[in-house]
């Protein structure tokens, strides 16, 4: 991947942060005067024009046929998650309130619906969460029950209007077992994943993005995870997911930190 100067970053970040708010392909007039607070940088549309259009043949972003704006590219939703992810903290007052909703809960199917509901809800994405079974070892991980919220989500997206695609993704989910050996594999035992378009293994999610981090249920692994297009609001996903899972986490064994922080 090769490297950008600060003002092709710059301008590849306004291009990410529109498109993931729009659903609409960005022109260089559009965001020369955009974000400008925000990037601290202000740059004439012809210079704009000139780097997006360096960024599109280093392949950061590409543009559809019927329009002249651009678009990202999986490669510049990799640098931009990578690189230049904003700073987006959560309300204290959410987490307070999921930490309320989970904690009321006893059985640890009901804490896996509620946690996924709270996801789907705040994030209109799919969620999955990932739980072994009860008296289930390191071994046995491929008994875990599957849990799944928010599919019909993703039929509004405008990325699956396209009804090849989004049956492919359906029939995806339904395939469980495989679906939970890949979130397994591609998972950390600490911090988060995201794996972007083609990065992914599975050929129904090549337009989807996927964050993932483990929670401990009872001592052992589960996973919690969003899957959604690539235009998704990772500022607000990543860190969601994450402090879901550690409240989660907390549920599960109350003498664990009930820390929020990444």
């Amino acid at each position: 991947m090769r490297p950008l100067s600060t003002r092709q970053q710059s301008i590849l970040n306004r291009v990410v942060d529109t498109y993931i708010d729009t659903a609409q392909p960005v022109g260089s007039h559009f965001i020369t005067h955009l974000y400008t607070e925000l990037y601290s940088d202000s740059y004439s549309p012809a210079t704009v024009r000139h780097e997006m259009g360096l960024l599109e043949e280093m392949g950061y972003l590409t543009h559809p046929h019927t329009s002249a704006g651009r678009i990202p590219t999986h490669q510049g939703y990799r640098y931009y998650v990578d690189h230049s992810l904003p700073e987006e903290p959560l309300p204290d007052s959410l987490l307070m309130q999921a930490d309320y909703d989970l904690s009321r809960v006893e059985e640890a199917e009901a804490v896996a619906e509620k946690t996924l509901e709270i996801l789907s809800r705040l994030l209109s994405q799919v969620s999955l969460f990932l739980a072994p079974l009860p008296g289930s070892g390191q071994k046995e991980k491929s008994y875990s029950k599957f849990f799944v919220q928010g599919a019909s989500s993703i039929v509004e997206k405008p990325e699956f209007q396209d009804l090849s695609k989004l049956k492919a993704l359906l029939k995806a989910l339904d395939e469980k077992i495989g679906l939970s050996r890949w979130l397994r594999d591609q998972t950390p035992a600490a911090g988060f994943a995201v794996s972007i378009g083609e990065e992914n293994e599975l050929e129904a999610f090549k337009s989807c993005s996927v964050i993932s981090t483990q929670c401990v249920i009872r001592g052992q692994a589960g996973i919690l995870a969003v899957i959604g297009p690539c235009r998704m609001k990772y500022s607000y996903a990543i860190p969601l997911v994450v402090k879901m899972s550690r409240i989660v986490s907390k549920v599960f064994d109350p003498r664990r930190e009930g820390s929020w922080a990444l």
